[in-house]
């Protein structure tokens, strides 16, 4: 037996001394949660306890023992005290760009006349920058009489710089005399129709108000807000969603100088946000906007942001404006409006589908809805297979005859749970229609019943842009903080069906199954931590749970100050 000696013996134990060194220094994961209520939204481990993140993936989930091996002297350990923890929120139809730019206006909700209302107008309008317009939203109309804020106070406070105020549904405005020249309002301006331009009843001369679709006269002139205004929308847009823990997104109606703000904010790495866009098919362009469209989604194909959908809005949405198989209420030949002939729906959808190009259509009522499925059945007859993911947005009223065809087609099904209780709104909507039909609205759980891949949205800027709102009321029918029964309550869903809406539905419509949506190994860590357990949780105050923490790829993009 050769002998090494001593000094080889102290060689040894240095070498050993150093190997235990190493694993025991090892930097493990960056990130662990531990003892927690983990809902992974995957059916083949659907609960956890623990979960293990590193470099932006999720390298481990399971329970406390098993992650002990990933935690090293570097590693990042959160024990969740019960807490739960899910894949964030993909909001499948939304405007975070362009209805983000409501941050950058002067908001004027909740304040009080005259006083409180003067002095932020005031305040506003210092800031307004030259060749701007002064923009104000979320004015009530109700404060006052539609005479007391006229053209004459509005230019003491806002005099340098055109001037736009509108409430919240955009059903009322008020503008200066600047504004009134720009637009060429004088004493021989017709009302439009459905519009009033509000005049003095002695000089006949406009007093700056406009109602109904007298507003859109002003929006046709009112500029677009530039690149650098757009990106600094997104940045505030996307920080509420990160707060309520959305981390992938819809821009549901896209327009080109949205498309090179999204560029350039993607490049700069601005996007804490996920966007999927939709780009707006105008109807007067027709076939020879496709060139455009198919090089814009050649220049989104990289980082955060994505434009290979295109958006065609089929019909309107309340007031009697979506489109209806039967007629209206009262009436023997409403019908609503489509926007397409049928023979022109399907050149378009064909041309589209033939490009590869997924197809997002804004279909409120059962003939619009009808018409869609029957353009994008004619596309799949006429055009090779390919891997569609096509899908209808609101859906509000579907004949019977049409829910199965959902599944039959491919065709997903995009809700806003947030509207599925009886508002003055969705009142209008039951009055307008007869019992048998009122019965059907927003009707859910016919289609997960039917086997429909269902999605959801907030269509935001909406009353909330909060997922836990939407799956709140699409599990009761009621309004929070509303009295009365719940509305169609045999349409309501299950926590687990909303949520896969939320989270896995969403990724699978936009190609990002294999990144995102669900938590399993391998995936990007886009997770959300919530205060409590929504399988524990009341259904009636959903709402009310709050989210901690918003992971995307592992970083932090909205934080709790009291959790992390």
């Amino acid at each position: 037996m050769m002998s090494v000696g001593r000094t080889g013996v102290l060689l040894i134990a240095i070498f050993l001394l150093q190997a235990c060194g190493s694993e025991t220094s090892s930097p493990g994961a960056d990130l662990v949660f531990t003892n927690g209520a983990v809902y992974t939204v995957n059916d083949q481990q659907p609960w956890a306890s623990a979960v293990a993140v590193s470099d932006g993936r999720i390298v481990y989930v399971g329970d406390d023992a098993g992650v002990e091996s990933h935690i090293g002297t570097q590693t990042r350990v959160i024990s969740l005290a019960g807490k739960m923890l899910m894949p964030g929120f993909i909001d499948s139809h939304m405007h975070p760009m362009a209805a983000g730019t409501r941050f950058l206006r002067c908001d004027l909700e909740g304040l009080d006349w005259p006083h409180e209302i003067k002095a932020e107008i005031k305040q506003c309008a210092t800031t307004v920058k030259p060749g701007k317009w002064f923009r104000g939203v979320n004015l009530d109309a109700a404060l006052f009489d539609s005479g007391v804020l006229n053209k004459e106070l509005l230019d003491g406070w806002v005099n340098e710089v055109p001037a736009l105020i509108t409430n919240y549904s955009s059903s009322h405005a008020w503008v200066n005399s600047a504004t009134l020249e720009i637009l060429g309002i004088d004493r021989s301006t017709p009302d439009p129709d459905k519009g009033v331009i509000e005049r003095d009843p002695v000089t006949g001369e406009s007093t700056g108000v406009l109602r109904g679709e007298a507003v859109n006269i002003p929006y046709a002139l009112v500029p677009l807000p530039d690149t650098d205004d757009l990106r600094t929308s997104l940045q505030m847009a996307s920080s509420m969603a990160n707060q309520f823990g959305i981390t992938s997104s819809n821009e549901a109606s896209m327009r080109p100088d949205l498309h090179t703000a999204f560029l350039e904010a993607d490049e700069a790495g601005e996007m804490s946000l996920r966007v999927s866009a939709s780009q707006f098919w105008d109807p007067e362009q027709g076939s020879g906007q496709i060139e455009g469209i198919l090089a814009r989604q050649r220049e989104a194909k990289t980082g955060r942001y994505r434009a290979d959908s295109v958006k065609l809005f089929l019909d309107g949405s309340n007031n009697r404006t979506g489109a209806v198989l039967e007629p209206f209420e009262g009436t023997v030949d409403d019908y609503g409006t489509l926007v397409y002939q049928d023979a022109t729906l399907n050149a378009i959808v064909s041309l589209l589908d033939a490009n590869d190009i997924q197809i997002h259509m804004h279909a409120y009522g059962d003939a619009a809805v009808r018409q869609g499925l029957n353009a994008l059945e004619h596309a799949q007859n006429s055009n090779p297979d390919w891997d569609r993911r096509h899908f209808l947005a609101h859906v509000a009223l579907i004949d019977p005859a049409d829910l199965g065809r959902f599944k039959e087609l491919g065709v997903s099904a995009n809700i806003s749970g947030l509207w599925a209780c009886l508002d003055d709104k969705r009142q209008a909507e039951v009055d307008s229609l007869d019992e048998q039909r009122a019965g059907r609205l927003l009707g859910f759980k016919d289609l997960f019943s039917g086997g429909a891949h269902v999605t959801a949205g907030s269509d935001w800027v909406s009353d909330s842009m909060n997922p836990l709102y939407s799956i709140q009321v699409a599990m009761t029918r009621r309004c929070p903080g509303k009295e009365g029964p719940a509305w169609n309550p045999e349409q309501r869903v299950g926590l687990e069906q909303m949520l896969e809406a939320y989270t896995t539905n969403g990724a699978w419509l936009f190609k990002l199954e294999n990144k995102t949506g669900s938590i399993e190994v391998g995936k990007a860590a886009d997770l959300i931590v919530l205060e409590q357990n929504l399988f524990e949780t009341d259904p009636m105050k959903i709402k009310d749970v709050k989210v901690l923490l918003t992971l995307l790829e592992g970083e932090a993009v909205y934080r709790d100050g009291g959790f992390w």
